[in-house]
């Protein structure tokens, strides 16, 4: 299995967290679903296709703002209200994003960013996306114990034992059951960059940055 890596800027983004309807609340960096998602669209993947990758996802931004919205509703039938909301934002995003998958996925999702011209999104369908670098994974090597030093993380909960962070419990992929999306979720620990604590065996790459994948091997 073939290893792509991706420098993501985004100038504003918000991952909005499920069922914060009132206050459009952001988690720190796009859960594993919505970057699954953006690989699928890439792929051109048709619905109800799925095609299997480990994903590995980190970043900075600079701050959180808010911002107003409309946020408008069906009540009843046909009347339809409409309401203030507050929306979170971030400013500024940094991402490094790793993902794993077959040879000729991987093969192909970097031949469609590099030969295709549309605009990419992440999150919302106004956050657009600039592509900063994108490279194939030369050398990945394990290290018996590092600190978060340049990108706040998310790592799975089996592999951040003793470390400060918050915890989500993250969509990754889901299945059709009765005409519903059930989700599958991944036990995750947001860590920031500069915590004091250590993660243990860790993965590498040539570039010096860390891969958390969500799915163990």
């Amino acid at each position: 299995m073939k290893i792509l890596k991706m420098k993501l800027f985004q100038e504003s983004a918000c991952y909005k967290k499920p069922f914060a309807f009132k206050v459009a609340e952001t988690y720190p960096l796009p859960p594993y679903s919505t970057v699954i998602g953006m690989f699928h669209k890439i792929l051109q993947a048709k619905p109800g296709e799925y095609f299997p990758m480990n994903i590995s996802i980190q970043g900075n931004y600079e701050s959180l703002f808010n911002n107003y919205q409309t946020l408008r509703m069906f009540k009843g039938k046909d009347e339809v209200t409409s309401m203030p909301r507050n929306v979170h934002q971030l400013l500024n995003v940094e991402l490094i994003i790793h993902v794993k998958a077959q040879d000729d996925v991987i093969d192909k999702i970097y031949e469609n960013i590099i030969t295709g011209k549309e605009t990419f999104t992440l999150g919302r369908n106004e956050d657009i996306v600039r592509i900063d670098g994108i490279n194939f994974v030369e050398k990945v090597e394990k290290i018996e114990r590092a600190y978060i030093d340049r990108y706040s993380s998310y790592i799975p909960l089996w592999a951040a034992e003793g470390v400060c962070g918050i915890n989500y419990r993250l969509n990754s992929t889901y299945e059709i059951k009765n005409d519903l999306r059930k989700w599958k979720k991944v036990d995750v620990k947001y860590v920031e960059k500069h915590t004091e604590d250590t993660v243990e065996d860790l993965l590498q790459d040539e570039d010096g940055d860390y891969i958390f994948f969500y799915e163990k091997d």
